[in-house]
């Protein structure tokens, strides 16, 4: 009987070290769960930041000035060129300016008039337009005179125009002659002294053989066309 006693005290003892033994482990192991979730201590992102260093950095407006610049070179070398030009030749090209005449290009009555702002009628198209230059009457093989002096800076040819010369007079000026023959006295880049000879008038395009034939007279001021009459000399 003392016997059973002992071995059921000593199984009770088993037990309750086991039970123990579980209790401890299972505490360890929540600890450590626990120590993973702690929430960290808050960071200061200010404290962390450093200030950014500006003192290479280009203000917007340098861009813009380098822009205008540009621009300016630009002009300038336009207007060295005609200067470049006119030293080479026999007479100094004279730069235009809104002091000065143009002479007519060609002999003739006007067949069709300035008219940028306001429509006027078209007889070869048969509608109400606004026109940028003005048609000078003319006889076909007539001689056809530059205005004033000045670079030739393009020839070119389309459909609507024939063949079209333009003039740049300098401070801005220029001048164009269209409805021309291709045979024509002047090439790109070369200076050319008021009076002198740039073509002939040659027959009109079908966009403007109601007129008969012309000269189609055009006069631009820093790109902007102008009624040529206003610096053309009066007959």
């Amino acid at each position: 009987m003392e016997n059973n006693n002992h071995y059921n005290k000593k199984g009770v003892f088993t037990v309750v070290y086991t039970l123990a033994a579980i209790f401890v482990i299972l505490a360890f192991g929540v600890s450590i769960l626990n120590s993973g979730n702690t929430p960290q201590q808050e960071i200061n992102l200010e404290d962390n930041i450093s200030p950014v260093d500006k003192s290479n950095v280009a203000p917007l407006t340098t861009e813009t000035t380098t822009f205008e610049e540009s621009t300016v070179e630009t002009t300038t070398n336009k207007t060295s060129t005609l200067e470049e030009n006119s030293s080479s030749s026999n007479n100094e090209l004279t730069l235009f300016d809104d002091t000065k005449e143009m002479d007519w290009p060609v002999s003739g009555k006007i067949v069709m008039d300035y008219s940028k702002d306001s429509a006027i009628y078209d007889r070869t198209l048969e509608q109400y337009r606004t026109n940028d230059s003005i048609c000078i009457s003319a006889n076909l093989g007539d001689e056809v005179k530059v205005a004033t002096d000045g670079i030739i800076t393009s020839i070119t040819k389309d459909v609507v125009d024939g063949v079209t010369v333009s003039v740049d007079h300098g401070n801005g000026w220029c001048s164009t002659y269209s409805q021309l023959n291709e045979d024509l006295a002047v090439s790109e880049g070369e200076a050319v002294h008021k009076g002198d000879v740039i073509g002939t008038v040659g027959a009109p395009t079908k966009y403007s053989v109601a007129l008969g034939p012309h000269l189609e007279f055009s006069v631009l001021n820093e790109n902007n066309t102008t009624d040529p009459k206003l610096v053309l000399a009066n007959e």
